[in-house]
Parts: structure tokens; sequence; C-alpha cells
């Protein structure tokens, strides 16, 4: 088995079935062996099947392509039942980061609320103390005129 690169074709040699074959094309040397030992497991799994030798080569042809188009299709609809699955998962990251940016929003907005509230409570004790302040200024100022007024009598 060898590689070649001519005219950005590669070429191959190959055994599939047994057999020697000389594959061209635009796929890495790599890749193409890869695929001729797929093709060549598949047959050794076709001949293990009872009656697969006494069928005429066309037949046996027809089953390889058949069970490899089976392969095929199975692995289509996986790709396509995960790429379902993806697209849902998206949908739903979608959804849940909407979400967070709401709740996010409506955090900002309860923070303000509190550092508001916050000041007005900070204001409303300013104004209790100056009050209280007053109130107790007021009261300070009858008791001492009750005082006086009780010195004077």
């Amino acid at each position: 088995m060898r590689g070649d690169k001519m005219e950005n074709k590669t070429k191959v040699s190959v055994v599939i079935d047994g057999k020697v074959y000389m594959l061209a094309g635009s796929s890495s040397e790599t890749f193409m062996q890869r695929i001729a030992s797929y093709v060549d497991g598949k047959i050794r799994e076709l001949k293990q099947q009872n009656g697969y030798s006494k069928l005429p080569q066309e037949y046996k042809n027809i089953l390889l392509s058949l069970n490899i188009a089976e392969e095929l299709f199975k692995l289509q609809d996986e790709v396509n039942i995960f790429n379902q699955e993806h697209q849902e998962n998206e949908q739903e990251l979608y959804k849940l980061k909407q979400e967070m940016v709401d709740k996010e929003m409506r955090i900002d907005t309860a923070n303000k609320l509190v550092i508001e509230y916050k000041t007005k409570v900070n204001e409303l004790q300013k104004r209790i103390i100056e009050l209280e302040t007053r109130s107790e200024l007021h009261e300070t100022k009858r008791n001492d005129s009750k005082n006086n007024d009780t010195k004077k009598n």
C-alpha cells in the first residue's frame, strides 16, 4: 500500500477483500485507507453470514451497498436527533439567559429602591433627632420657666 500526490489527486493502494486496488481522489491517503478498511470489514462481516458465499456477485454487491446505506441512514437519523436536541438546548439556554437578564434588572431596580429608602430613612432619622432636640429644648425652657416662677413665689 503506497500513496502518491499528483496533480492535487491522492493515489493510494488499498486491499479490499484480499485484492489490491488503486484509489485516486481529493481526500487524504489516511482517509481513503480508512474507507477501504471499513468496506473490507463490512465484506468480512457479510462473509460470516450463512449463505452469503453462495450468492451471485451482483447480489453480494447489492447486499454490501444496502448494509452500508442502512448504517448511513441510522447515523443520519442520530445526527438529526442530536441536532434537534442541540437546537432545543440552545432555545432553552436563550430563554434562561433572558430570565437571568430580567431578574438582574429587577435586582438592580430593587437595589436602587433600597438605596432610595435608606436615604429617606436617614433623612427621617435626622428629622426625628432634630424634633426630639427641639422638644427637649422646649421642655427644658418650660421647666426652667416653671422653676423660675416657683422661686419667685
